[in-house]
């Protein structure tokens, strides 16, 4: 028997003793690549681990072997029959006709072979680009409009869709709750860039597997993740970056850290920024000297509001703000087949000034507001999701998330030289639950199919406060002060049909209930002619596409589908004051909106290093919500915080239309350089049939684009880049005031000069675990603000980042 044991213990040792590895690493980067692709002329495979390397003692040697990842250009190297271990860097590419992607249908496939159109955000360009927040790693695609109201805001817009017609969803979780408004949302601000793995953003209609909301499209952000260690061995990983920017003197602190073992992991994730007063560009516009200057500010003097001189006009004061992330995440493996996690994520934020309305509004020469703003936003994210991937009878692969979200938001406002400081409270408390499966039937169907449940509930208080006194008194709410629940129920079926090797079939259902309920208990503000207001609403919406694709050459698809979104609480029950001395009121008799969308996307790659991307879409919306003058209790106007101010309510105007284009190219030059640009235009009209009157929609951002020029080499990443917004004429803009006219070139009929900004960022890998990355911003510095915001862009922006990974 010891004989035996022995025999065993050098035949082991003999294996090991031959063992072959090879480590794989991004060639600028340096950091290892998991699952990259080792395969010999037989079509044996290995793939590299977390730590990017793989055993490559079975594949052939004296031979040849393929290296290859989607997204990098492919190695073929020559494997030798001496024991020898094996270094390999892969080279990034522009060029990709294919990767995979996930929020399509929930589900990982082929973005071959979806007829969408996508942008994929990875984690190592979130680092390159270095966003400041998440409205501006979107915004660094070129592809996505972001408005901003404040320094602490950003909203994207998709598609000349916007707030409450895009939809947000974090790790499989929709982010998009009962008081989701349609003007301006700041809330994609509560997710930390530096705690994203990756970002999809899925162009157009996609209501068959997202439900309501998802008009313009779906932002959909994946986290990092908890990873299980390869080996027997505790994998430890941390990651610390200190980032200053000078335009805002911000000041940004992280540090996420994973052990992981085979059966059980954590990642904890802490981020800090500091953002002080917003410095714009000193070079004006042509013709707009004195545009957006920042002449005077508001400090309280003795217990007296006074507007002060401020010494530099380009510095925006009142546009400061500190924000607070949390993220910790647990995996658990129980079986071969079954993985659960834990999800808690938690983001605050202090006092969020509205720099529009502090700068921007006036009342007889003096400042309108002496305070306006958002208290500490939080969010709260906790969530289970169970992963199943044994194949029974009914899946391949099954995903259950539980999920319960509590967002608490405040608006607090006093006017000028006034001691009443009024304070509206919203707290959100949402359930969800999401069950999505995967079922391949054959080899040329697969099925995905699901339902989704959840549960709003708004609570809504406010009061007043004399600041002098602090006596406390009580005030109108804006929405519902007898509460408010929303509900959704909804079931989906989505499917693929590989006809043949280049050419696919998706189709799609899913129907929606959905109930709300807002109670009125104080009528002492305002008196609506009911005491509660209820609706119940189906909707039932679908898609279909094709595709036709050919490996690394073309692909071809088309797409018509149906989206759709149901007035929610913000939309029913709101009391809220616009711009320009109009306050919007309630409207029960709203109806869901739909569209209707077809597009054309076209994509063509030439000797494997330039490709041309094309997207057309037209889209038809019906019952369109939209804000529009409106009578309460018979009068179009109204006293609202002791001013009289137009009524204004959402309403459902007949028909609208929007249609665009997006235009790319990408083109590798050699394995060190290349050249990407994007270009987007959008036109958006409404149909008001009552006047006989074809307006423009709000929300239709001007052309804009962006081109860059890339330089990567071993330890270098290189990028010069432009960004550019073209104008907004008067004739273009909504008259709804989404657009702020008020705060554009010209407060009267509205006019946004066009703009671009020169940008360059540099990325260089010091030691093997210290990367330096220094960009510098509108090098110009040009004074400029994006259409619809209320704040000035950043002028010249130094940016300077140490990351340490281990």
């Amino acid at each position: 028997m010891q004989k035996i044991k022995l025999l065993i213990l050098l035949i082991a040792l003999s294996i090991s003793s031959y063992a072959q590895t090879i480590i794989v690493r991004d060639k600028s980067t340096r950091e290892p690549l998991e699952n990259v692709v080792i395969q010999d002329k037989n079509n044996m495979q290995v793939k590299t681990t977390i730590k990017g390397t793989a055993d490559i003692s079975r594949l052939l040697k004296g031979d040849s072997v393929f290296v290859f990842q989607y997204g990098y250009a492919t190695r073929k190297i020559w494997v030798g029959t001496e024991v020898v271990d094996l270094s390999i860097d892969l080279a990034a590419k522009s060029v990709n006709l294919d990767e995979i992607v996930f929020s399509a249908n929930r589900k990982a496939e082929s973005k071959m072979d979806v007829p969408y159109q996508l942008e994929i955000i990875k984690q190592k360009d979130i680092e390159f680009s270095n966003p400041a927040t998440s409205g501006d790693l979107l915004q660094n695609t070129g592809q996505v409009f972001l408005q901003k109201s404040q320094a602490g805001g950003g909203s994207p817009s998709l598609r000349g869709f916007e707030a409450n017609k895009v939809l947000l969803v974090v790790d499989g979780v929709r982010m998009n709750n009962a008081i989701y408004r349609g003007g301006h949302l700041q809330d994609v601000m509560t997710l930390d860039p530096n705690m994203l793995d990756r970002t999809e953003v899925v162009f157009g209609p996609s209501s068959t597997i997202y439900g309501s909301d998802a008009l313009g499209g779906v932002m959909h952000f994946y986290t990092k993740n908890a990873q299980f260690s390869s080996d027997e061995k505790m994998l430890v990983k941390a990651n610390g970056m200190v980032r200053y920017a000078s335009a805002a003197q911000e000041k940004t602190g992280h540090l996420d850290f994973n052990l992981g073992g085979k059966k059980f992991a954590s990642l904890t994730n802490v981020t800090f920024s500091d953002f002080g007063d917003v410095m714009s560009g000193s070079t004006k516009l042509t013709g707009y000297t004195n545009t957006w200057d920042r002449n005077y500010y508001v400090e309280r003097i003795n217990n007296h509001d006074t507007m002060l001189i401020n010494t530099n006009n380009n510095l925006q004061k009142g546009s400061a703000y500190k924000q607070v992330d949390v993220m910790q995440r647990f995996n658990i493996k129980t079986g071969k087949h079954i993985t659960h996690n834990l999800n808690f994520q938690y983001s605050t934020s202090s006092f969020l000034p509205r720099y529009d309305r502090l700068a921007g509004d006036y009342l007889g020469g003096k400042f309108k507001f002496a305070e306006n703003g958002y208290g500490p936003q939080k969010r709260v994210l906790a969530a289970y999701t169970l992963n199943f991937d044994g194949k029974t009878v009914i899946s391949d692969n099954m995903k259950v998330i539980l999920a319960y979200q509590k967002i608490d938001q405040e608006r607090i406002t006093r006017r000028f030289q006034n001691t009443n400081q009024k304070t509206q409270n919203e707290d959100v408390a949402v359930l969800s639950v999401n069950v999505d499966v995967y079922k391949q039937i054959k080899e040329q169907h697969e099925l995905r199919y699901g339902l989704e449940i959840t549960s709003n509930d708004v609570k809504s208080t406010a009061n007043f406060k004399d600041i002098v006194t602090n006596v406390e008194t009580p005030a109108d709410t804006r929405y519902a002060d007898g509460g408010s629940k929303m509900s959704t129920a909804a079931v989906y079926l989505s499917h693929s049909w590989e006809v043949n090797k280049n050419f696919i079939i998706t189709d799609g259902l899913r129907f929606t209930n959905t109930s709300l309920t807002c109670n009125f208990k104080d009528t002492t503000f305002f008196k609506f002619p009911f005491a509660t207001a209820k609706q119940n609403n189906q909707a039932l919406t679908g898609n279909l596409g094709f595709t036709w694709k050919s490996e690394n050459d073309y692909k071809v698809s088309m797409l018509t589908s149906t989206g759709f979104r149901s007035p929610n609480v913000d939309d029913m029950s709101k009391v809220f004051e616009s711009s320009g001395n109009t306050v919007i009121v309630p409207n029960p008799t709203l109806k869901p909106e739909y569209t209707y969308n077809f597009e054309l996307n076209l994509s063509k790659v030439i000797n494997g290093r330039y490709k041309f991307d094309i997207a057309g879409y037209y889209t038809n919306l019906t019952n369109v919500l939209v804000v529009k003058d409106f009578k309460l209790n018979g009068s179009d106007s109204a006293i609202y915080n002791g001013t009289k101010s137009k009524v204004q309510a959402t309403q459902n105007v007949d028909k609208a239309y929007i249609y665009g284009l997006t235009g790319g190219v990408q083109f590798d030059f050699n394995s060190s350089v290349s050249f990407k640009s994007v270009l987007n235009y959008t036109y958006g009209r409404y149909i008001d049939s009552q006047n006989d009157t074809v307006l423009p929609l709000d929300h239709i951002a001007p052309i804009f684009g962006q081109t860059s020029i890339i330089y990567k080499a071993k330890n270098i990443d290189v990028e010069f880049f432009v960004r550019y917004n073209g104008k907004k004429t008067a004739n273009d803009y909504s008259l709804s005031g989404e657009d702020n006219a008020v705060y554009s070139a010209d407060k009267i009929k509205g006019y946004m000069p066009g703009w671009f900004t020169l940008n360059v960022r540099m990325g260089i890998n010091l030691t093997k675990s210290l990367r330096l990355n220094v960009a510098c911003e509108n090098i110009t510095d040009n004074r400029y603000r994006v259409f619809a915001s209320g704040i000035n862009a950043s002028g010249r922006n130094v940016i300077v980042s140490l990351r340490y990974k281990i």
